[in-house]
């Protein structure tokens, strides 16, 4: 079987809205096909009143992967899994107040990637929807992508940015995919930023599952601008929270990839890029 994929964007149930169990998800992943995985769990600090805190004990984390790892090589070189990678992430929740929390915890451990998202916004988790209440879809959507522009400047020791469109994923505007002919101008300063600094953009595929009864949509003329703005990276993530989507999407991901002029896809270890070709 051709190895051809990595998931850069995957949940343990070290992630509070995840139950996935290690061992499994490097069973399914493997028996799909995919190089490796990365386990990005959520570090999403100073969560509004009334929503749950997203962290875990990254030692813990740490440890259990490595276990996992001694576990599936024990067999000799590559093990029963042969050279398949089980790689430590993080995704951490930008927000202003959170910034000396996130740079103490990348300080003081080691990570093989670091996804940065934007999950809460002006006191506000918008999968309750009351973010969006006081604005039309252009508002909600400018206004989300202005903020993160912003925070990935204050906040720029991270490899990936992570679903620059969750936004569009829950709320009740028929409007769910952010075109770059709409929101063209903080795209490319989001898109310069990412290009000029070496960082790589994701395509996760969770974003573009039916919501409500509407499916979001990549629009690929954002990615054919990152690559007109000199990136070179792309990544694949599942966002994963169950084995069931591991891996999920990545030949549609290719073709968007490779439509854009994208020649690779990119994983991180110890913070470096590995390309895969397409």
């Amino acid at each position: 079987m051709e190895r051809r994929y990595f998931d850069n964007h995957t949940h343990s149930y070290f992630s509070e809205d995840s139950r996935m169990n290690i061992d499994d998800a490097v069973r399914v992943a493997f028996e799909r096909g995919l190089r490796g995985i990365s386990l990005t769990d959520h570090l999403d600090y100073d969560a509004p009143a009334g929503v749950t805190e997203f962290t875990f004990e990254v030692p813990a984390q740490q440890q259990a992967i490595d276990a996992e790892v001694e576990y599936f090589r024990l067999n000799g070189k590559g093990g029963p899994f042969g050279d398949f990678q089980l790689l430590k992430g993080v995704e951490i929740g930008l927000q202003d107040k959170s910034m000396p929390k996130i740079r103490k915890v990348l300080s003081e451990n080691r990570f093989d990637s670091v996804i940065a998202s934007l999950h809460l916004i002006d006191g506000h988790d918008p999968y309750f929807g009351d973010y969006y209440k006081p604005y039309n879809y252009r508002q909600a959507y400018g206004h989300y992508l202005e903020e993160f522009d912003r925070l990935i400047r204050v906040m720029p020791d991270f490899d990936i940015l992570g679903h620059y469109d969750y936004i569009v994923r829950y709320p009740d505007y028929k409007e769910t995919t952010i075109f770059y002919s709409e929101f063209g101008d903080v795209l490319d300063r989001i898109l310069g930023f990412l290009a000029s600094n070496g960082k790589t953009m994701e395509i996760n595929t969770k974003t573009y599952q039916l919501y409500r009864g509407r499916r979001p949509e990549l629009d690929i003329a954002v990615l054919k601008r990152f690559r007109e703005l000199g990136g070179e990276f792309l990544s694949f993530g599942s966002d994963a929270h169950d084995i069931t989507r591991l891996g999920d999407r990545f030949d549609w991901c290719r073709e968007m990839a490779m439509a854009a002029g994208f020649r690779y896809e990119v994983y991180y270890r110890d913070r470096k890029p590995v390309c895969i070709e397409l």
